[in-house]
């Protein structure tokens, strides 16, 4: 039986998407679901829509990570962190680059991280 509510390409990563994205601002949390289902769901559509929502939250200066205090983004940081290293060390969605930059870069090189991605996946025609 399908779930609509939750379908299977939030659920199987290494983990559930939304343990990652309940810890970002709402624009990051955005990118990151496009990009974590990208291939099960709408392809190269989705990860333009990452960038999307990547670019409105580089306009607005919205910060990655969402908290109420120092000590809730600290911990926010760490967990996200933690996960992004996942991510990265398994190349999710072929994202590598991509959460590797979320984790350790600025918002400008993960925007050029998915920029370059869709273009490469563009000029191969996926």
């Amino acid at each position: 039986m399908t779930d609509n509510i939750n379908p299977s390409h939030y659920k199987d990563g290494p983990f559930e998407c939304i343990e990652l994205s309940r810890l970002l601002s709402s624009n990051w949390g955005q990118a990151v679901q496009y990009c974590f289902r990208w291939q099960h769901k709408n392809g190269v559509e989705d990860l333009k829509k990452a960038l999307w929502f990547i670019n409105d939250a580089i306009d607005h200066n919205v910060p990655a990570i969402a908290a109420w205090s120092v000590e809730d983004a600290f911990t926010r940081d760490v967990k996200a962190a933690r996960l992004l290293e996942i991510l990265e060390t398994e190349n999710w969605a072929d994202l590598g680059r991509f959460w590797r930059e979320l984790q350790h870069g600025t918002a400008w090189t993960v925007r050029l991280a998915l920029a370059e991605k869709i273009n490469e996946i563009e000029k191969e025609g996926k």
